[in-house]
């Protein structure tokens, strides 16, 4: 199989060598040339005796950096293309320092916005010539100081430039042009980032071409003497070299005119154009265009897809110890104990998740330490951590790089001066166990102290205390960085008494960095309210063109980044259902009427009684239910059952159905139906404890109760609507008076203000270095929410454009530093809104006062996030539950026959079948044979032994509620049975859940990760409704479109063929 994506990104790293090389990647040759700051002398390079075979040398790049930057500046931000040029050419990259240091009157020239402001922090900060009119003062220096570099050391083939580094390499093409090669022989290619060709070359060029080179080509000087007597005049200069040019849309300091003026200099120049502003871009499809100029103009072979990891030991700085002290990661794990004890499915599929999504989040920081087996060797990605692409090999053990979120570090050295990095390892149980944790640095006592360490990793154990029974990696590395960034490592260098005697200053200034509003332009509440409704309208927009989007005739322009709204890339969705409310709304009682007190995870639980006469004392499981607030402390977890959102299944269309059964075959449902025949779907269900005011600022369970929301695809907020309970879940005494009640809508209000400000909090608390760093480092912070970047930069787009349409300010990303606390909360409103779209399960309908309060909170949808809304009584629906789960486990043989007053009202259904249709997966019905409709046959531990398969107790609700079993169910052997050649094969009766956005390829690899499928792709064929001639199908063809002239259908039936 070849071509297939990938839907993750992780830390892939090439071979480190045993040389040593400074932090930050300069290299050999930029580390010794920076250890001389002085912008008088010019820096000498010695060979490298490790180097000195040419036959054993690699090749390599020269990196130059822009103005006011330094080589480790840049070359860390490029560390993604960095990483790929060694992994897969086998390249090296050299980053010196400009000889020059930076001073004010530099800042006339093209300036690299991210390398400072002109203060004292401006006093690394390098430049490579002083520009006085169009006199480039040292230019002579650096290219004197580049030739020796050039021709020591290393076998360099191409230059790579930013800004004003590249404008330097364009000098230097010249220079090699007019030269005919001999100055920098060996240049095969150059690359310019944000190069400009709009100005003349510098005046003292041409001097510079007399007096150095002109005594060693003597030809020259009759060459020379062929131009106008400015010597900046070289118009006529052609450059041969290949060249790549590449240049952002957005750039305001270098316009895209002025990098288009310099292709007239280059022969058959290649042109990159991002949508970016003045940086490099590095996303995976830029850097496959680097990578395809670099092998098209530079003979590497290839490397091997992947390299020993080389992890150093100690700190010695003797160059051979620390090889000799080295280990690849291989032979560590070798020796591991291979006896460890293993994880079962669920907590096994949990840490595989967790990998996946941090993964996501750092894609440059982390790096899985563990091993793992490529799925499919021939389209293996190492970027690619999702589960569909490798096998996970338990223990797992990883480590995340910490990084400062903000790259303007004070003087104080927040940071190490280093790179340190936290490891964790999970145990079998994880996350029920905590995991093990350590750090990985290779720098001495006097650079990172055993205290320091101790109280980083305190720092870090508290954060997992706080998570206990969570996943808890993204809240450690959270942890890790506030204890930098508040000062924790300046702390530990002082001793007890001198920091309990500056405890109140230390306060005091807690105090005030904590601010949220301390950056931000204050609003007055009427502004923040009706930001709030504006995002909120902005959202509602983005999720009714998803929905039309999803269900239009023209789906030809559907993808996974196309406004999708899914939180991930395509692939097999593990859809969850988050509940929240106040305490005592009933969202325990809500959670056990859908799952059938199928609890599966959770402490706390699990006890739950029969209390109904000859039922009385049996144990049902599930979550607990009590009349009073903060009966579920830890979130309870366990799967549902859903009808299909209306329309979604192909046995939907009624002439269709009617086609199937009259050719005899029998419709099937691998998770039973309903008495409306509609076909169940399994989603996760996840109930967290009870919301109260404050929450956002630690009241009640606080921000750990917000924390267990961050896997939720969508919302369902069980709310009060008898009015009987006050906003902390307290009962009320009312007496039949209405005006002594608390109005649900109030509840609707400050649930939704909670969810808003403890967003708002986390982005608020950081914004001075928000607005200093711009949109990415904005963007960035929205990242520990479980999905992808470009979902919030979607969000912002669309922000942006309503601000323009209905204020007038364009391009408000541009501009942080004038934005107020309304224009924040403006995008967190919008974007918890189109994250978290949100149904309301108008709870309690039983009471005489809900019914006109439910009336009136319809009559108003939507409304604060909510887009609909089921009145129902959970303890109702959940009494029918208990009661005939009860009766499977006193009397299984019973069961069937028995019945009760009571009924099954559906309304827990259909509140949660509203709240999967805000964001409705793609439905997908792989099957065997295109005419008969029969299952995959690799489909039959799906069918038959899935953790989300209803046990005996919830099939007894479902036949008792008049639906339907499921398909492979034998209820006269109470058990799951699997297909014989004398069974009945069922039509149409799998279906997994996909992303919007998934290809075929995508639904190829989840059928893969199932156990249903083997080997390679081969085919697929696929039809849009039963009696439809299937077709075949490309595996990038994104599935969900509609074919030939069908229209609002949304679902492919697949055969794969291996």
């Amino acid at each position: 199989m070849s071509g297939g994506r990938g839907r993750g990104r992780g830390r892939g790293r090439g071979e480190r060598g045993n040389t040593k090389r400074e932090k930050g990647g300069r290299g050999q040759q930029g580390k010794k040339h920076n250890n001389n700051r002085s912008s008088n002398r010019q820096p000498i390079s010695t060979p490298n005796k490790s180097q000195s075979d040419s036959s054993k040398r690699r090749k390599a790049v020269l990196l130059l950096h822009g103005n006011r930057q330094t080589g480790e500046v840049l070359l860390g931000r490029m560390d993604k293309l960095k990483r790929a040029l060694l992994r897969d050419l086998e390249l090296d990259v050299i980053a010196p320092d400009a000889p020059h240091l930076f001073s004010e009157e530099d800042a006339l020239d093209y300036d690299d916005v991210d390398g400072g402001g002109l203060d004292g922090s401006t006093r690394w900060q390098r430049t490579w010539w002083h520009r006085k009119e169009n006199t480039y003062h040292g230019l002579e220096e650096s290219i004197s100081m580049l030739d020796q570099i050039w021709n020591n050391n290393q076998d360099y083939v191409a230059i790579v430039g930013f800004s004003q580094g590249s404008r330097l390499a364009h000098i230097i093409s010249i220079l090699h042009t007019i030269t005919n090669g001999v100055a920098f022989p060996g240049l095969k290619c150059v690359i310019h980032f944000s190069g400009y060709g709009d100005c003349p070359m510098p005046d003292n060029f041409g001097t510079l071409l007399k007096d150095h080179w002109g005594g060693i080509i003597p030809s020259l000087l009759t060459k020379l003497n062929k131009f106008r007597e400015n010597y900046h005049d070289f118009d006529d200069v052609q450059v041969n070299l290949p060249s790549l040019h590449v240049m952002g849309e957005s750039d305001a300091l270098v316009p895209l005119k002025s990098s288009e003026a310099l292709l007239k200099w280059y022969v058959k120049p290649s042109v990159h154009v991002h949508p970016g502003s003045h940086f490099v871009p590095v996303k995976k499809l830029d850097i496959e265009k680097y990578l395809l100029f670099f092998n098209e103009v530079v003979e590497i072979r290839n490397l091997p897809p992947t390299q020993p990891i080389v992890i150093a030991v100690d700190g010695d700085d003797d160059d051979d110890k620390g090889a000799a002290k080295a280990v690849t990661e291989a032979e560590k794990l070798s020796n591991t104990n291979t006896t460890d004890a293993q994880p079962d499915e669920e907590h096994a599929q949990t840490q595989i998740d967790e990998v996946t999504a941090l993964a996501q989040i750092f894609p440059t920081e982390f790096r899985l330490l563990s091993k793992s087996t490529p799925r499919d060797t021939d389209n293996y990605d190492p970027d690619d951590y999702f589960e569909e692409n490798r096998l996970y090999k338990h223990p797992i053990k990883y480590s995340i790089l910490l990084l400062s979120t903000d790259s303007e570090q004070s003087e104080e050295q927040l940071w190490p001066p280093k790179e340190i990095s936290l490891c964790i390892q999970y145990p079998a149980d994880y996350p029920d166990i905590a995991p093990t944790i350590s750090l990985i640095h290779d720098m001495n006592y006097l650079e990172f102290s055993m205290h320091a360490s101790d109280a980083l990793l305190d720092a870090m154990r508290k954060a997992m205390e706080d998570e206990a029974g969570m996943p808890c990696g993204m809240g450690m590395v959270y942890a890790a960085r506030v204890f930098f960034e508040d000062g924790g490592l300046a702390s530990c260098t002082k001793t007890p008494s001198a920091v309990e005697r500056n405890e109140p200053t230390l306060e005091k200034e807690e105090t005030q960095s904590s601010s949220t509003s301390s950056f931000l332009r204050p609003s007055n509440a009427a502004r923040i309210k009706d930001c709030n409704a504006q995002g909120l309208e902005v959202a509602s927009t983005m999720l009714k063109a998803c929905k039309s989007r999803a269900h239009s005739d023209d789906a030809e322009e559907v993808s996974a980044t196309d406004g999708t709204m899914a939180v991930g890339k395509g692939g097999k969705w593990h859809y969850t259902v988050g509940l929240v409310g106040k305490p005592s709304a009933g969202k325990s009682t809500f959670f056990n009427a859908a799952t059938a007190f199928a609890r599966q995870r959770g402490e706390g639980g699990g006890e739950v009684r029969c209390e109904d006469g000859d039922d009385s004392g049996i144990i049902l499981g599930g979550a607990s239910m009590a009349p009073h607030p903060f009966t579920t402390i830890d979130p309870n977890i366990g799967y549902c059952l859903i009808p299909a959102p209306s329309g979604a299944c192909p046995e939907d269309e009624v002439d269709d159905l009617a086609t199937l059964i009259h050719s005899g075959l029998v419709l099937g449902s691998s998770h039973g139906r309903d008495s409306k025949g509609r076909r169940f779907i399994p989603v996760c269900l996840k109930d967290v404890a009870g919301l109260v005011p404050g929450a956002y600022q630690g009241r009640g369970r606080g921000n750990k109760f917000l924390d267990d929301l961050t896997d939720a695809d969508v919302l369902v907020h069980i709310v009060d609507a008898s009015g009987s309970s006050d906003a902390e879940g307290n009962k009320m005494c009312n007496g039949g008076n209405f005006d002594d009640l608390n109005h649900p809508l109030n509840d609707l209000e400050w649930v939704r203000n909670e969810l808003v400000e403890w967003v708002y909090y986390n982005v608020s608390s950081k914004w001075d270095g928000i607005s200093r760093r711009g949109k990415q480092k904005l963007i960035g912070m929205f990242s520990g929410y479980k999905q992808r970047q470009s979902f919030t930069e979607e969000v912002c787009v669309a922000v942006e454009n309503f601000v323009f349409e209905n204020e007038g300010r364009k391009d408000i990303f541009s501009s942080l530093e004038t934005w107020d606390e309304g224009d924040l909360h403006r995008l967190v409103s919008a974007f918890l809104g189109a994250r978290f779209p949100m149904a309301l399960a108008l709870n309690k309908g039983d009471i005489p006062t809900a019914t006109q309060y439910i009336k009136d909170i319809k009559s108003k949808l939507p409304i604060h996030g909510a887009h609909t809304g089921v009145g129902l009584s959970a303890y109702e629906e959940m009494k029918f539950i208990r009661h005939h789960v009860a009766l499977s486990f006193k009397d299984s043989s019973s069961t069937q026959t028995k019945s009760s007053s009571e009924t099954m009202g559906g309304k827990v259904w259909e509140c949660l079948q509203s709240a999967v249709s805000l964001r409705e997966p793609t439905l997908v019905f792989p099957v065997n044979d295109m005419n008969t409709y029969e299952p995959l046959p690799g489909m039959s531990n799906c069918a038959t032994r899935d953790s989300s398969l209803p046990n005996l107790g919830f099939i007894s609700c479902i036949t008792a509620a008049r639906g339907h079993a499921p398909s492979q169910w034998d209820s006269q052997r109470m058990m799951y049975t699997p297909n014989t050649k004398e069974s009945v094969k069922t039509a149409l009766r799998d279906v997994i859940l996909m992303k919007p956005g998934s290809t075929v390829e995508d639904v190829f690899q989840g059928l893969k990760g199932l156990g249903a499928l083997q080997g390679e792709f081969v085919r697929a064929e696929a039809a849009s409704r039963i009696g439809e001639k299937p077709k075949p199908v490309s595996k990038y063809e994104v599935v969900g479109e509609a074919q030939q002239d069908i229209t609002n259908n949304d679902d492919k039936k697949k055969r794969m063929a291996e």
